[in-house]
């Protein structure tokens, strides 16, 4: 067995390489999300001195130095900088800043680790890709290996949903729902363990797939049909009403965007009442109902309680430092100095082990008003920057679909965000920051060359 192993890592290391060398630092972001996903802290982790490495941080490494060597030999596409990079650089100075200057409280490098992990790493990623020439055969191969990775995590999270835990690879994933302190255990998880991102990138391989579309003819169309069916049970699998809200406002924005003009106000307007109306109809169920094993339905209804009660600690936090905040990753030892407040009737001891269940809570208490401005505002551009993109009619639909990807992305982000502080999870702002660079790479060229790249 042994030694079979060893020839396995070998073998895989061998294509690794090949695959590396032919596709380029573009190849690598790719394999990287997916090794970020698959062989992350879970499956394998050791301590260099003070600091825990993992397969995948390793590969980042990797990555970027292929980057620096198809750079150094004028392999890459070098563009000027632009307001999307400006305002991505200008958050993680502010960030590393605030990170730098603040007490730890005693985590001591936690609070760089974490910076390095949920924001110096997504930014090295969306550097890369936006300095890679996009043109449409590196456009197919990003919406083909998305779309299978999205087959292999549905799969996945169908089967363990399901109880198929043949089906389930990594094997850790089976093995954890043994730990008495595992979370989520009876939804589907996947290979982060956790159903909210696992559901996001679920939603980025949906939109992905959802790409081929128009470019398939009756069979081709079959496949699609088939495979979104698959993703369905997905979503469903994952028992996460944010995971289904993000992924159905993204499939709104790709299929409302897409169709004529004169259809779209009566369509979603349509969409929009039958949702109101089966939410209304169904909203105890909607809000309790049985999802984790270890969880009754009460337990359910009473984490939705809880999140008033958040957004008031994160609220008194705001009010006490609202442009700098507590600094970045001092939530926790810092929010517990409010939980002592008497002057509201909710009880705001219930949230002393945990974090804002809300990504934009959880940046302006700990970075502040200027730190939130800064997030949104690179939202804000890359937003614009895709839209330009899906509406530039000299652009062939190829081009003009990456930026519709990209808006259905955004979606699924932000209704994610609305619910949990995603970017807890390094893969949420991996996503974001890939799909960014992307757009930014098409962006920078001109009306002339865009309509050049058929």
């Amino acid at each position: 067995m042994e030694l079979l192993a060893v020839i396995a890592i070998a073998c895989v290391l061998v294509w690794t390489g090949v695959i590396l060398l032919r596709g380029g630092p573009l190849a690598g972001c790719l394999m990287f999300m997916a090794v970020a996903t698959c062989l992350s802290t879970e499956f394998l982790n050791f301590n260099v001195g003070t600091v825990r490495l993992t397969i995948d941080r390793v590969f980042w490494g990797v990555v970027m130095l292929l980057y620096l060597i198809w750079r150094q030999r004028g392999w890459t596409e070098p563009k000027p900088l632009q307001a999307a990079d400006k305002a991505a650089l200008a958050l993680v100075a502010y960030l590393t800043v605030r990170t730098l200057l603040t007490d730890p409280h005693g985590t001591g490098l936690t609070p760089v680790v974490n910076l390095v992990l949920w924001y110096v790493m997504p930014l090295g990623i969306y550097w890369v890709v936006r300095q890679t020439r996009i043109d449409r055969p590196q456009n197919t191969m990003i919406l083909t290996s998305l779309t299978l990775f999205g087959i292999y995590l549905a799969i996945t999270v169908i089967a363990e949903r399901f109880g198929a835990y043949s089906l389930v690879y990594p094997r850790y994933i089976v093995t954890s729902m043994s730990d008495k302190t595992a979370e989520f255990v009876g939804r589907g998880r996947g290979p982060l363990l956790h159903p909210i991102i696992t559901g996001l990138q679920l939603a980025v391989c949906f939109s992905a797939a959802l790409m081929f579309w128009p470019r398939c003819g009756r069979f081709g169309r079959c496949g699609v049909v088939l495979t979104l069916l698959v993703f369905v049970l997905a979503f469903y699998s994952t028992m996460t009403r944010s995971v289904w809200m993000g992924a159905g406002l993204g499939l709104v924005v790709i299929v409302g965007l897409s169709m004529p003009l004169n259809w779209r106000a009566p369509v979603l307007g349509a969409v929009v009442l039958l949702a109101g109306v089966i939410a209304a109809a169904n909203w105890e169920q909607f809000v309790a109902f049985k999802r984790d094993k270890n969880l009754t339905a009460r337990e359910t209804a009473d984490s939705v309680n809880l999140r008033p009660v958040m957004a008031r600690v994160a609220w008194l936090m705001v009010l006490d430092r609202p442009l700098w905040g507590c600094g970045f990753g001092q939530y926790l030892p810092e929010h517990k100095n409010y939980l002592a407040d008497r002057s509201t009737e909710l009880v705001l001891e219930k949230c002393r082990p945990y974090s804002p269940h809300n990504l934009f809570l959880g940046i302006v208490t700990e970075t502040g008003l200027v730190g939130l401005g800064l997030f949104l505002a690179l939202l804000a551009i890359w937003g614009c920057d895709a839209w330009q993109l899906w509406r530039a009619a000299e652009a062939p639909l190829w081009v003009r679909q990456q930026g519709l990807f990209f808006l259905a992305l955004l979606s699924a982000y932000l209704v994610n965000g609305m619910f949990h502080h995603i970017a807890l999870i390094p893969m949420s702002n991996i996503l974001l920051f890939f799909a960014a660079g992307l757009i930014t790479s098409l962006r920078k060229r001109g009306t002339t060359e865009l309509a050049l790249l058929v």
